[in-house]
């Protein structure tokens, strides 16, 4: 169980600050409840039992493993390629759900590599594809803001730049 003041991931819904735990009666049950806000949702508010087992949640990477994935970004291993659209759609909705750190960063690696290719060809990437990053971005840069305790727009800078110096040995 998680405490006040946690901050945790919430399925895609990236990361939370849990501002409280309440007992609540919905439709005649009694529960115990997360009160959270989305740190990159002004005045939201999400609320789900602390024993809800359809939503992933779990905390927030430690700061070790925040510089350790943000030197994964640097890996030029060959990535997955998945050219069914419809695969690739189901794929990257799951790994977006489950917000591991890890499987962001490849999303993020696999659509920028693709991004180079398509440019060098003359061609643009799919408004599809475009959502996708964005959203891995997002959650990716989110959790490892409140990991680093730095802002958002820094994290962003700093990965931004790895990925742009990634393409000059591309």
């Amino acid at each position: 169980m998680f405490k006040k003041g946690d901050y945790i991931i919430y399925s895609c819904r990236g990361v939370c600050l849990i501002k409280d735990i309440k007992e609540k009666t919905i439709e005649n049950k009694k529960n115990m409840y997360y009160i959270m806000h989305p740190v990159n949702i002004k005045n939201s508010i999400i609320m789900t039992p602390v024993d809800n087992e359809k939503v992933k949640m779990r905390k927030v990477m430690k700061k070790e493993k925040a510089e350790d994935i943000i030197d994964t970004l640097l890996d030029n291993s060959d990535l997955p390629r998945i050219t069914d659209k419809k695969m690739r759609e189901r794929v990257y909705n799951k790994m977006l759900k489950e917000g591991n750190p890890s499987e962001l960063v490849e999303i993020i690696n696999a659509l920028n590599e693709e991004e180079n290719e398509k440019r060098a060809e003359g061609r643009k990437k799919s408004a599809t594809d475009e959502k996708y990053l964005e959203k891995a971005k997002e959650l990716l840069f989110t959790e490892l803001s409140v990991s680093l305790g730095v802002g958002f727009e820094q994290i962003k800078q700093r990965v931004e730049s790895i990925l742009q110096e990634k393409l000059k040995y591309c």
